[in-house]
């Protein structure tokens, strides 16, 4: 049996969720530029950041689409 799984922007995550992309490296523990280099591609994201942004999100984290 075969899974559909919805894939959602990170953008539109933090909007449906009315949340900013400061607020939520603060709420994870990483700083804006960093949150935002993973996003741009320039840095990788680990497993414990997609982890996290997730939990805090309310999502599963291989429904994010990280780089838009």
């Amino acid at each position: 049996m075969e899974t559909t799984h919805t894939k959602v922007k990170f953008s539109e995550l933090l909007s449906e969720n009315k949340i900013s992309q400061r607020r939520l490296s603060a709420l994870i523990g990483i700083s804006p530029a960093l949150l935002t280099m993973m996003l741009k591609g320039e840095r990788t994201f680990q497993f414990r950041h997609k982890d996290n942004i997730a939990r805090v999100l309310d999502v599963n984290e291989t429904s994010i689409i990280w780089h838009e």
